[in-house]
């Protein structure tokens, strides 16, 4: 369903496991938990721009080729790699770390709805980013790539397929940006009450400004016919999605729960803080790393 980031939960039992609460006190020390608050952060921006994309394919009339979930990543990818900082660079690669490890919980246990799918397999949009990221930047990247064992013919060839993204989308989307004529979207943001286990989710998106620096850039580029809304709330699953019905790109306070969580569990207690941009570290235990 294009509204839906994620896919259905594939059993319970999985459900079950992620439905812990976000950052066990006991498990992490009050360091782990700014690293693990910035993660999650940094995934909800990746997931923000990827609902912006669905927004404008449907506002803008954006002709897409092939799968929608796909190019919304890609432009995603595309959009924060043109933005040539290292907070938006570590951003990236913590997105992609953060599907790298949806697909060790879900991609080991497949069934057809998994290959029928409008979404990619996780740990496949995990080396989609990575490959986005190589293929425009090698020097910037690289270490990345071959951290994830991208082998270096695979790099070369994202290359190419970034230089194809990059054009595409710069063909497309010049010609809307920068023509708002003083005139940007209107964005109206809402954060709705959330209490319980989900209060302290809320409160770490909120006073992040995630939800604003997206929308001043949406407003700063674009100049959409409709008002948009950014709607933050409990939703009952840890989802975003853009609903083309009433032009709103919604953010569930359970993804960002969800995703303090899973970061949460990837980490021992007490090590040393890694780099920020450096190895993934594939099972190991730590940080994101990148």
């Amino acid at each position: 369903m294009r509204a839906s980031l994620f896919r259905a939960f594939l059993a319970i039992a999985a459900l079950l496991a992620l439905a812990t609460p976000a950052l066990p006190a006991a498990k992490l020390s009050d360091r782990q938990v700014k690293q693990a608050e910035s993660f999650a952060l940094n995934n909800s921006l990746f997931i923000l721009y990827h609902e912006v994309a669905h927004l404008l394919f449907d506002q803008l009339n954006v002709p897409v080729l092939g799968k929608e979930e796909d190019a919304a990543d890609n432009m995603a990818a595309y959009t924060m790699i043109k933005k040539h900082s290292t907070e938006s660079d570590t951003a990236l690669a913590d997105a992609a770390y953060g599907w790298l490890l949806y697909g060790k919980l879900y991609d080991g246990d497949l069934d057809k709805e998994d290959f029928y799918n409008e979404h990619s397999l996780d740990s496949q949009r995990a080396y989609q980013i990575v490959c986005m990221m190589v293929g425009a930047s090698p020097s910037t990247f690289g270490k990345i790539a071959d951290d994830y064992e991208m082998d270096r013919d695979r790099q070369e060839r994202c290359g190419r397929d970034y230089a194809l993204v990059e054009r595409s989308l710069d063909s497309v989307l010049n010609r809307y940006l920068g023509k708002n004529n003083g005139k940007g979207t209107k964005v109206n943001i809402t954060y709705h009450a959330a209490s319980g286990d989900l209060r302290k989710a809320r409160d770490v998106f909120e006073k992040s400004g995630v939800f604003e620096q997206v929308a001043e850039e949406l407003k700063a580029n674009y100049a959409l016919s409709q008002p948009v809304s950014f709607r933050a709330k409990r939703c009952g699953e840890a989802n975003a999605f853009y609903d083309p019905d009433t032009v709103e790109v919604i953010f569930c306070y359970e993804m960002m729960d969800e995703l303090m969580t899973l970061i949460a569990n990837d980490m021992p207690e007490d090590v040393a803080p890694p780099p920020r941009i450096s190895t993934p570290g594939f099972g190991r235990a730590g940080t994101s790393g990148i």
